[in-house]
């Protein structure tokens, strides 16, 4: 697989001696410590017997690349049963030969050890798929160094792309995916999704165990570097009579680094407190669970069906390349366990033709896609991208899917433009909410000047807007709060919070409940053990970067108990 070019890996540090790799195996790219100084070995064993202990490094006349992070008063860090910790079961099932005593395995070490930011958002991206990944090896009964090796390739990141075109946190090239049936077309890249590349590799890497006789170091060098150059080394190695193992061929030099990264991952997971790292702890259950979406599906309804922004979705399933599912075959999403039943339980509920907000339209004489477009309220673009149409050449009697928002749209002459006053408590976005604009809408129509609301300020709401919509609503028999909220456009958490209703309740034909809620947001929440930004944007029916702007935070920032986080911009009076 090709490395992803730009990632922080990928960087030179000259203040630590180190060279970085250059992103593609056709640019070799020159290793940390040269390879020079190493004296060529006798071939090793590519396997271990799990859990052996590692070697003592060697004595060397020279300092050891390593030698300022390698801790020698440290207390061993004490690993969780590996049945509760997946991090655990990784490393007891470590198999591999981590010779640490080899100076590029240190030199390694020493980048990882003093590169935490790095290691620390791979291990969280990490987090949602790594059960599964998990899950595939040991059934395979593969080592478990395997699972760290997306660390390697792209930083565990699904959505990764590399310059020389290989994409997903396994990186695969176009001509390996499609060698690994791998589906890629137009609604969908195999290689994005984090299921099916994890079985596509893992496949491709036991081919590849297998074509080596079962050493898989030289299995690893064939999936970086691709099986045919591995071949020739071997034969050029064979023909001069010299070793074949790993560490003697001549090899790409990005090849020749890509194995000691592995290990040296698995050299820190071993004992990381020698090295100053601290390693999470992670609950040997699945974050996420795959449900199969019975028809072609809307990614915005998909994601308002879960209680979640569509862009959290998206981060969950980046294989999906369209606002909706492929309509011709099925699709599998990736969802956060903790709402999966509920989700399949709104889908088994649901007429499949509501799991698209769209219309259909037939072309006439006379119609054009800017007409077409311009009726329907949507851009030309979205058109085209929901027809697979590339130009703009249309037959009559040709069937258009229209995407959002389904129906012949009322331009701004059918509703006037309104006035509001700003009123205590008022937020943007609840201006928006009742008015059943955006906030982007709502600043557009006032010069772009409402970073901050005066109380009495008269603002503009966009003409296109509806009247403020109704407060309340009686249930009818047959209702789902889900139904209730997609009919009024609110939120499912909001009407629970409005209503006092905890997750389970059910609905009662006749009951009034509230469709809006207090206009009053607290300006602050102040953060309680257990709490993520994910439940916190959630309860409070936020965006995540909404909330991360607010507070200054970068995707990467995490959150304590105590800690005040701001929930709107502050009113000036």
């Amino acid at each position: 697989m090709r490395p992803v070019s730009g990632l922080p890996l990928r960087q030179i540090i000259t203040a630590a001696g180190f060279l970085m790799l250059a992103g593609c195996a056709s640019q070799p790219a020159p290793k940390p410590v040269a390879a020079s100084s190493v004296p060529a070995a006798t071939a090793h064993p590519s396997t271990v017997p799990a859990n052996a202990p590692e070697p003592a490094d060697e004595a060397e006349a020279a300092p050891a690349p390593d030698a300022d992070v390698v801790r020698r008063d440290y207390v061993p860090h004490e690993w969780p049963d590996p049945g509760r910790d997946l991090w655990s079961a990784i490393r007891h099932d470590f198999a591999l030969d981590p010779n640490s005593e080899r100076r590029s395995v240190r030199a390694w070490t020493q980048f990882y050890a003093t590169h935490n930011d790095h290691l620390d958002a791979s291990l969280s991206r990490a987090q949602p798929f790594l059960w599964h990944v998990v899950q595939q090896i040991e059934a395979r009964h593969m080592p478990g160094e395997i699972a760290l090796l997306p660390i390697v390739e792209s930083g565990y990141n699904p959505a990764a792309k590399s310059y020389a075109g290989a994409s997903g946190m396994w990186q695969f090239m176009p001509g390996t995916a499609d060698h690994m049936d791998l589906t890629r077309d137009w609604w969908y890249d195999g290689r994005n999704d984090p299921i099916a590349s994890t079985d596509a590799a893992l496949n491709y890497l036991q081919s590849l165990n297998n074509r080596y006789d079962g050493n898989w170091l030289l299995a690893l060098a064939a999936y970086n570097a691709g099986p045919g150059r591995v071949d020739r080394a071997i034969e050029r190695a064979d023909r001069e009579g010299i070793s074949t193992a790993y560490w003697d061929l001549e090899l790409p030099e990005e090849t020749r680094e890509y194995v000691p990264q592995l290990l040296a991952l698995r050299r820190i997971m071993m004992n990381p407190a020698r090295f100053g790292v601290s390693w999470p702890a992670l609950a040997n259950t699945p974050r996420t669970r795959v449900v199969a979406l019975p028809a072609q599906t809307d990614m915005q309804i998909a994601a308002d069906m879960l209680d979640m922004s569509e862009d959290d979705l998206r981060r969950l399933n980046p294989g999906l390349r369209r606002w909706a599912s492929d309509p011709n075959h099925e699709t599998r999403l990736l969802v956060p366990s903790t709402k999966a039943a509920a989700f399949e339980s709104r889908l088994s509920q649901i007429n499949p033709r509501k799991l698209v907000d769209s219309a259909e339209h037939t072309v006439r004489r006379g119609d054009s896609l800017s007409r077409i477009a311009q009726a329907y309220d949507v851009s030309v673009a979205s058109l085209r991208q929901a027809n697979n149409i590339r130009g703009s050449r249309i037959r009559t009697g040709q069937h258009l899917t229209i995407p959002r928002p389904g129906s012949p749209a009322r331009t701004t002459q059918d509703v006037p433009s309104q006035n509001y006053v700003v009123q205590s408590g008022d937020t943007l976005w609840h201006i928006a909410q009742r008015y059943n604009v955006s906030v982007a809408s709502l600043k557009a129509a006032n010069g772009n000047g409402l970073s901050t609301l005066r109380i009495g300020q008269t603002i503009d709401i966009p003409g296109a807007a509806r009247p403020p919509a109704p407060t309340t609503y009686v249930v009818e028999q047959g209702d789902t709060l889900w139904s209730i909220a997609r009919a009024n456009e609110v939120a499912v958490a909001d009407l629970r919070r409005w209503n006092r209703m905890p997750a389970g309740s059910t609905l009662s034909p006749g009951t009034t409940i509230a469709l809006d809620g207090p206009s009053e947001l607290p300006n602050f929440y102040q953060v309680e053990p257990g709490d993520s930004l994910w439940s916190i944007a959630d309860r409070f029916s936020m965006q995540i970067a909404t909330l991360r702007s607010l507070n200054n935070m970068s995707a990467q920032s995490t959150i304590q108990p105590g800690e005040r986080l701001r929930l709107q911009p502050a009113v000036s009076s």
